[in-house]
C-alpha cells in the first residue's frame, strides 16, 4: 500500500481541531496508541498496541524530507482476541533485533475523502499534525502531493512547521 504524508508541528492546537472537524463534518475519533519501534536495517517496523489491546504490526520506508512525500507500507493486524499472539511477536522482535525506541501518543482522527488527517499529542514532544492521503492504484504521487499540500494549507500549517523525521527519531535525540 502507499500514502503520501506530511507531518508538521502545530502552533494552535484548539484552532487546527476546529478546522479538521470543519473539514472532516464531524468530530474525530480518539485513538491512543504506544508504539514499540525495533532496530532494522531497511524501512521501519513497529508494533502498535491500541488501548483496546488490539495491535498492529506497521512496516513501511518514506524519504526524510519536509513536506508531502511517498510512504509504503504493510500491515498485519491481531485484533483484541489476539492480543497476546501479539505481545508474544513483540517479545520475539525485541529478542532477536531489539528495540529502538517507545513513542506514546493520543490520536484525533479526522477523515477527509482520502485523507487521515491526525492531530497527535505525542508524550515528552507536544503536538503535531499528520496528513496521510491514501493513493488508489491509479493515482500517482503527484495526485497525492496535491491533494496533501491543499489540506496543508486549509489547516493553516506553514511550511516552516513542516518536520522531515518520525517521532521516535524526535524522542531519540532528547
Amino acid at each position: 500500500m502507499r500514502n503520501v504524508e506530511i507531518k508538521g508541528k502545530i502552533r494552535d492546537y484548539d484552532k487546527i481541531c476546529k478546522v479538521a472537524e470543519e473539514l472532516s463534518g464531524g468530530p474525530p475519533t480518539l485513538i491512543k496508541q504506544n508504539d514499540i519501534f525495533y532496530k532494522v536495517n531497511n524501512g521501519r517496523l513497529k508494533m502498535r498496541f491500541y488501548a483496546d489491546s488490539a495491535a498492529t504490526l506497521v512496516r513501511y520506508d518514506r524519504s526524510k524530507e519536509k513536506g508531502p512525500k511517498l510512504a509504503n507500507y504493510e500491515l498485519l493486524q491481531f485484533t483484541t482476541a489476539e492480543y497476546e499472539k501479539a505481545k508474544l511477536l513483540d517479545d520475539m522482535l525485541k529478542k532477536c533485533l531489539g528495540a529502538q525506541g517507545r513513542v506514546v501518543k493520543e490520536r484525533k482522527l479526522y477523515m477527509v475523502g482520502q485523507t487521515r488527517i491526525h492531530i497527535d499529542t505525542v508524550k515528552d514532544l507536544g503536538h503535531f499534525m499528520e496528513l496521510e492521503v491514501v493513493l488508489a492504484p491509479e493515482q500517482t504521487v503527484e495526485d497525492g502531493q496535491k491533494i496533501a499540500s491543499e489540506l496543508q494549507k486549509k489547516l493553516g500549517v506553514q511550511n516552516e512547521d513542516l518536520i522531515d523525521n518520525a517521532y521516535v527519531d524526535m524522542l531519540l535525540k532528547e
